[in-house]
């Protein structure tokens, strides 16, 4: 009934009030999940809708995404599922959310604040959402933030609106990258939000190997979201490549720090601790259209951003273009030679429109993306490491 309406999605909540044995529970959410998944395959195909469920079983994975519950509004939920989220990527559920701002308010959540969330807390859950690979955000008085008292122009010191049209956009561009990733996840069992040793496993540091409030987005991205009041937090940085890791701030694009050492940084709440890795490639662009039909003879398009390093010969990024079964991935390729100071971006069919940027110190070079692949060179640079 509902997909024949033009539904596109369900959110599954509840599915573990101890109504019955577990066992049977689970077999039941199993049959469930799948019997939502089928209904929207029967009416759009295995591509065209989303659906999400609070609850899930190992088998159930291949039918639904998922989300953390029902968190507090305040810090404490925040911190809450950023480890969520990593908890989830480590026993193989790459496609997570978390309910942005928080779920429960009361009294209880307001920490001397005049509501919960307060601004501060909204403005950083946006962050970290982000930078998840789902962002998923409520609609309903107290939950959304164009609705009073979160909807004035400076809440608590906050724009929050800003905020909001800011990391939601972000999140958008990054369909690309996340996607790509999912590809990866549904391959290797790899998730898109990884937990520190999975892409640094030769650094024993405690920091490492306990950290449940930062984490890589892919192998490009270490995040690191502010989870206490005032925007203060310390960052250690992964060593990756034995002693030869560096990384640099994404959106400042000045700040570089090295492997193996810890930084104390201070963000206002319009922003967040996030990092790139030496070397990364970074598609993202406006690749999916959705109920985007404001704007006038829409077409996708793609940004591949290029941070070179002379300390990183060659690497990768497993572009994933389509959709589906019908999806293919194709490579873009960085190559740096230090000798001659040149670096060299090469990409195959990426079957879309836009273009390379090369990031290098002081300046930035691009290039129209070519139809088919196409390879661009930059000579006689230095790098932003």
């Amino acid at each position: 009934m509902f997909p024949e309406l033009g539904v596109k999605g369900y959110k599954i909540d509840r599915g573990e009030e101890e109504e019955m044995p577990v066992y049977e529970q689970n077999i039941q959410m199993d049959k469930f999940l799948k019997l939502a998944y089928d209904t929207m395959v029967s009416q759009h195909g295995r591509t065209k809708f989303f659906n999400f469920a609070r609850s899930a079983v190992d088998r159930s994975r291949r039918h639904t995404a998922i989300w953390n519950g029902d968190s507090h509004g305040n810090f404490t939920g925040l911190a809450y599922s950023v480890a969520s989220g990593i908890r989830a990527g480590l026993i193989a559920f790459p496609i997570w959310g978390s309910d942005t701002g928080g779920y429960v308010r009361d009294s209880s959540d307001t920490a001397g604040d005049e509501f919960a969330p307060s601004p501060e807390v909204w403005a950083r859950w946006m962050w970290f959402s982000a930078f998840s690979p789902v962002y998923e955000i409520m609609i309903g008085t107290g939950h959304t933030p164009w609705y009073h008292p979160y909807n004035n122009t400076n809440s608590g010191g906050v724009d929050l609106m800003g905020v909001l049209k800011k990391s939601a956009g972000l999140h958008h561009e990054l369909l690309a990258y996340i996607k790509s990733y999912a590809y990866v996840a549904s391959k290797t069992g790899v998730p898109i939000m990884r937990a520190l040793f999975l892409e640094a496993p030769g650094d024993k540091k405690k920091e490492v190997w306990e950290s449940a409030d930062s984490y890589f987005f892919g192998s490009e991205f270490l995040v690191a979201p502010v989870v206490e009041k005032g925007g203060k937090r310390s960052v250690y940085f992964p060593d990756t490549r034995k002693g030869a890791t560096k990384y640099l701030e994404y959106f400042g694009k000045k700040i570089v720090h090295a492997g193996g050492t810890t930084a104390n940084v201070s963000v206002a709440a319009d922003t967040i601790p996030v990092y790139v890795v030496q070397g990364a490639i970074i598609p993202r662009g406006d690749i999916h259209q959705g109920n985007n039909k404001w704007t006038k003879n829409w077409r996708p398009n793609l940004t591949v951003e290029v941070f070179p390093s002379f300390e990183v010969e060659e690497s990768v990024f497993r572009y994933y273009k389509g959709e589906g079964d019908d999806g293919q991935e194709v490579k873009i390729k960085l190559e740096t030679d230090k000798s001659g100071g040149s670096v060299t971006v090469t990409y195959e069919d990426l079957g879309i429109d836009g273009k390379v940027v090369v990031y290098l110190e002081g300046q930035s070079k691009e290039a129209e993306l070519k139809k088919g692949g196409g390879q661009l060179v930059v000579d006689g640079i230095s790098t932003l490491f």
